[in-house]
This record gives structure tokens, C-alpha cells and sequence, in this order.
């Protein structure tokens, strides 16, 4: 069996003041978008261990909140709490909004399957239909917490510890985990879920994974991750031999955990409370409340 290295370097530390917390990363044609609390996307230019804005705006009013990016991957769409998603596109080398979608609620994720979008807000689920310009509410009663989209087919945590499945196309739904009722349960709902390769993973006050087809068969969990008393996790990413995760006992950190032992093996100080996460080609970014966006690879 191949040992594998726990040990993270750091490649990036990259922030300019006056923006607020960053609380929105992606990558988009090549670049590193960060959206802020004051509404502001910025577009970096990643050169080795530098970085260069190359791009600057500020339609939104309120915070970027997330981003994703169209089917195709010619247009980066931002939500935000100003309760709009905004549709970009690179036009000589500059970055336009060609389309704004306003929203009922503060959008606060949101994901993309043909011509819909699944919006998360503070109190309910919303789909979207972009050409029609519709609006339809599923689960006002469950108190949706987080989302995540999977083959068309979105996956929703919930605050009594559920899990829905809601087949975009057909708006057919399915409870693949049901409601904890017992008091001895601690009812940190769940704040997070991925998808990764034919797993899902779901984080409240602890981590619980299995194989899709398992969650479905409403099996117990494969595998669970359990965390000290009084833990309420916060964010939630998943990448090759490793889950990272941020916690309200150690906000300014990400603990490193091995995926297949479930086993804690390091920590990453961001230096201020972690106000976003983001994951791509194995690198692990976060974003802070001071502004400062720091990456790290393992080894």
C-alpha cells in the first residue's frame, strides 16, 4: 500500500485591503477570481508564487457570496446578498456582465444544470429557470443549509440532519437520509456537502461519507469522521487522498484529514477567520475576513 505524504506547501499569498473578507474564490479561462464582502470581483493573473490583478469591477452591491461556472465554460455567473446572480463573459480582455437574473432572496449558493439554476437562500430553495425568468420554492419547511448538484440531481442538507435529492429536470424528490429526532443527537445541521467521484460526503458536527448508490439505499454510513463535543463544522472540501475542513473551534485554520483512514494529520493557518474555501488541480485556497487569499499543494 503507497504511504501517503501529509505534508502541505504553501504556494500563495496573494490581498490588497479595502475590499472586506473574501468570500468567493473560482477559477475562470485560466484565471483566479475572488468575489468580496463589498460586492468586488477581482481577476488574478497567477504567475508561479505571484500574482497580478489584471481585472477589477464592482456591479453587485452587496457581498459576492459564490460563484460557478455556465455548462459550457464561457461564462463565470456570481451570486450575491444584494439578491441578484450576474452572467460574465471576457470581451477583449475585459470582464462584462450580459445578464443579471434578480433573485427573491439573498442568494447564498448556487449551482447550474441546463437552463436552471438551484438557488440556496437563507430560508428556502429556489429554482430558476434563466429563459423563462420563473421562479419555483421547494423545502420551506426544512431549513436548507447547504448544496450540491451531481448529474442533475441536487443534494440538500438539512437543519433536522436530512438529506433530499431533487432531480432538477423532472422536479422529482427523494429523502436519502431521514430527519434525526433523537435529543441525544446534537443537531448541528448540515453545512456542508460534496460530491467527489461517486462518493458524497456531508459535515455537520461530524463527517459522514458513503458511495452514492449506498446513500440511496439508505444504508448507514461507510465511513464518519467524529469530532470533538461542541464542534460545529463550517466548510467542507474534498480532494484526492484528503478532506479539509474549517471548524467554529479553530475558524482561522483548515484541519488536513486522511480521506480512506479518516484520520487527522495536519492543520494550515490561515492567519484571520476563513471566510471561503476552494479546491482545484489538488491546490486547496482559502479566502480570510482580512481579505488575504493563501494556497497550498501537498507534497
Amino acid at each position: 500500500m503507497q504511504r501517503v505524504s501529509c505534508v502541505h506547501t504553501q504556494i500563495l499569498e496573494i490581498g490588497q485591503p479595502g475590499n472586506g473578507a473574501a468570500t468567493a474564490i473560482t477559477f475562470f479561462r485560466g484565471q483566479l477570481f475572488v468575489g468580496y464582502f463589498n460586492g468586488t470581483i477581482r481577476a488574478w493573473d497567477i504567475r508561479g508564487q505571484r500574482a497580478v490583478i489584471i481585472r477589477e469591477v464592482k456591479e453587485h452591491k452587496k457581498a459576492v457570496t459564490c460563484f460557478a461556472l455556465s455548462e459550457t465554460g464561457q461564462n463565470l455567473l456570481s451570486g450575491s446578498a444584494d439578491k441578484s446572480i450576474r452572467v460574465w463573459k471576457m470581451a477583449q480582455r475585459k470582464l462584462e456582465c450580459v445578464e443579471v437574473f434578480q433573485i427573491k432572496e439573498a442568494v447564498q449558493k448556487f449551482d447550474i444544470y441546463g437552463d436552471k439554476l438551484i438557488v440556496l437562500t437563507h430560508k428556502n430553495v429556489l429554482k430558476f429557470s434563466c429563459s423563462a425568468r420563473s421562479t419555483q420554492t421547494f423545502y420551506k419547511s426544512k431549513h436548507v443549509k447547504s448544496l450540491a448538484l451531481s448529474q442533475g440531481k441536487a443534494y440538500l442538507g438539512c437543519g433536522d440532519l436530512s438529506i433530499q435529492e431533487l432531480d432538477v429536470s423532472v422536479e422529482s424528490k427523494i429523502e436519502i437520509r431521514a430527519p434525526t429526532r433523537s435529543w441525544r443527537i446534537s443537531k448541528q445541521p448540515i453545512s456542508s456537502i460534496v460530491v467527489y467521484k461517486d462518493w458524497m460526503y456531508c459535515a455537520g458536527s461530524q463527517v459522514e461519507g458513503s458511495a452514492m448508490k449506498d446513500w440511496k439505499k439508505r444504508c448507514k454510513p461507510t465511513m464518519t469522521m467524529s469530532m470533538p463535543k461542541g464542534t460545529n463544522l463550517e466548510a467542507m472540501a474534498v480532494v484526492e487522498d484528503f478532506i479539509y475542513l474549517t471548524c467554529n473551534k479553530s475558524p482561522s485554520v483548515i484541519q488536513i484529514w486522511l480521506r480512506e483512514k479518516q484520520q487527522k494529520v495536519g492543520r494550515l493557518p490561515a492567519g484571520s477567520k476563513i471566510t471561503s474555501i476552494f479546491t482545484a488541480n489538488d491546490i486547496i485556497f482559502c479566502g480570510t475576513e482580512t481579505g488575504l487569499i493563501k494556497a497550498w499543494i501537498p507534497l
